[in-house]
Order: structure tokens, then C-alpha cells, then sequence
């Protein structure tokens, strides 16, 4: 594929591609947008040794903050931001990428300090809803794309599911599985991650007509399987439990709890890890809601992409992913 070949297809000058592929000048947004879809679908590659002169006074760098160590849902979310980069590498992104463990606010901020200090030009970010990030996100002067959990702080746009209708389809499994009653008890990571407790909102809501069902919850594990299994342990020797949702991560840790406790609990889950794959097939959960995770990080890279070279805004600001059942026999 030539840049002539690229100017056929989207219908307009050789001149007006290399603008737009070797970022100089101004070039109409739809038409810029155009011009590196085609460029990304046919796989298009220049002079590696002219694109890295321009590359080195032309790149453009996003930043991404993830909660990922130890949390292996966001292996796939890695694994879509790594992609796209390397996919507009050539055309001068950089990434400069900050992992956490746990939710804790000052680690997050520490993290942007770091990518503020490199000088990013934009920042995608799994914002932890408290009112220091919120205060800190405010301050910068580079568009912000939110992805899998959100903010209420002007942004280009959110990448991810509906939390809520995540929470209100597990409910509705729920109902079906205490159809003649019973307890269910909720597991979540941090409620100051927004996307949790609006899991746990859904599942409450979709409850909430069910007189024979009570939710105890909802019970926060960080993520980590540790703490799951210690609070998950505890509740099991001071209440009668007849379904678990985990809302999050730390599914090991609390199922462990469960086999431990002796007790026939029905068990719900989010995402689809190796882990919880291997759950469905043995028949430890009975079913789980996932959200295409790579995805989320792939869009979420692009759109800052786009943004930054061809100030191309998204569509809509809400970008949902799908939400999905996975059953043992679906997956």
C-alpha cells in the first residue's frame, strides 16, 4: 500500500495523506479520520528511517494509569492498550503506562504526577472516584479518556460497560436461582471505584421487589484474594448464606472460604479470567457477566489517537461495552 494508493481510496490528494500521516499541518477531521483508517486497515508502513525523524520530533504520548497488578481481568485490558500502540506506533505514539495495585488515592496520584513530570499529551485513566482525583483530573490541561470505571470530571469520553445493568442482569440470575428465597450476599473491590458500586446498585435494584430475597453487602475485598477470603470466612461463620456475588476481583480467595466453610452456596461472578473459565466448567459458579475488556483498552488508546492528531471528538461520550452472559456451556 502507497500513499498514492491511500489518496485513491479516500478520495483525495497524495499531499493531503502525507499531511495527515506525518502529522504536519491542518487536514479536515473526518478526512483525517478517514485517511488513517485506511492506512491502519491495509497495514500500511513507510520509510522506517524517514518515520523515525519524524517520530522523534512528532510523537505524540499518552499515558495510562490501570489498577492491574495482581488483578488478572486487566491482563486483556493490557493486552488491547499494548496492541493499538503498536498499531500507531509508526505514526509517533508513544505510551507511557503506570500499574497499581489495589485503590489506594494516593498511589493513583502519585501516578499522575509521574506522567505529568514526562509530559504526556493525554491520559486515559481508571479514575478512582474520590474527591482528590477528581480535584487532581480538573487540574490538567490534556484530554482524558475514563475506561472501565468513571469520573464525573469533563472528558473526551468513558470506555466501558454499564456497571449498573451488569449488577441488574447478575440480580436477575439471582431471582431465578432463589426462586423459592433466600439470602444473597455481595462482594465487591472498592466503592470508590464507581463501576463497583454500581454493580452493587443493579443487583440491589433488581432485587428490590423480591420480599423472599435479602442482600447482605456489600463486603470489599480490594481485589485481593487474601482479603476476600478473610471477610468471605467471616461472614460464612456469622450468617447463613445462600448466594455469593462477586462483584470484582478476589474470586479465588472467597471460593476458597466457601469450600471451606462446608456450605452449598450458589456463586456469581464478573469477567471472564482463565480462573473464572475454569469455575464455570467445574461447576463452582453457575454463571458470569463479562464486558470485553480488550476492547476497552484498545478503543480507549484510539480515541485519545485520534483526538490528539486530527482533534476528531468520539460520537458519544459514553462508550459502552457489551455486557454478556457466560453460562459453563457458553464459554
Amino acid at each position: 500500500m502507497t500513499i498514492k494508493e491511500i489518496a485513491l481510496l479516500a478520495g483525495t490528494s497524495r499531499g493531503t495523506v502525507d499531511r495527515v500521516l506525518n502529522g504536519r499541518g491542518k487536514v479536515n477531521p473526518e478526512l483525517a479520520a478517514r485517511i488513517l483508517e485506511i492506512a491502519e486497515r491495509e497495514k500500511y508502513r513507510p520509510n522506517q528511517l524517514a518515520q523515525a525523524l519524524i517520530n522523534s520530533r512528532k510523537a505524540l504520548r499518552v499515558g495510562i494509569v490501570i489498577h492491574s497488578v495482581d488483578n488478572p481481568f486487566f491482563n486483556d485490558v493490557l493486552k488491547g492498550i499494548y496492541d493499538r500502540g503498536k498499531k500507531l506506533y509508526s505514526f509517533g505514539l508513544r505510551l507511557s503506562v503506570q500499574q497499581i495495585k489495589g485503590y489506594d488515592p494516593d498511589e493513583q496520584l502519585k501516578a499522575l504526577e509521574k506522567l505529568q513530570q514526562e509530559g504526556v499529551n493525554g491520559l486515559a485513566i481508571m479514575p478512582i472516584d474520590c474527591p482528590e482525583i477528581k480535584k487532581a483530573l480538573e487540574t490538567l490541561e490534556i484530554p482524558i479518556v475514563t475506561f472501565n470505571s468513571d469520573i464525573d470530571i469533563e472528558r473526551l469520553a468513558f470506555v466501558g460497560c454499564d456497571y449498573y445493568n451488569s449488577g441488574m442482569m447478575s440480580g436477575d440470575l439471582a431471582r431465578v436461582m432463589l426462586h423459592h428465597g433466600g439470602t444473597a450476599a455481595v462482594v465487591v473491590g472498592n466503592l470508590m471505584v464507581r463501576g463497583h458500586s454500581e454493580r452493587f446498585c443493579g443487583f440491589t435494584d433488581s432485587l428490590r421487589e423480591c420480599s423472599n430475597i435479602t442482600v447482605l453487602g456489600p463486603l470489599e475485598n480490594q481485589d485481593d484474594d487474601a482479603i476476600s477470603y478473610k471477610i468471605v470466612s467471616q461472614l460464612l461463620r456469622e450468617k447463613q448464606v445462600d448466594l455469593l456475588y462477586f462483584g470484582a476481583g478476589g474470586l479465588k480467595g472467597g471460593i476458597q472460604a466457601v469450600k471451606e466453610s462446608g456450605q452449598n452456596i450458589q456463586i456469581l461472578a464478573v469477567d471472564e479470567t482463565d480462573l473464572v473459565r475454569q469455575y464455570l466448567r467445574d461447576g463452582t459458579i453457575a454463571a458470569t457477566v463479562t464486558q470485553q475488556p480488550y476492547l476497552q483498552g484498545d478503543l480507549s488508546v484510539r480515541l485519545l489517537y485520534e483526538y490528539l492528531s486530527t482533534q476528531k471528538r468520539p460520537k458519544q461520550v459514553a462508550c459502552f461495552t457489551s455486557n454478556e452472559i457466560k453460562l459453563r456451556h457458553s464459554i
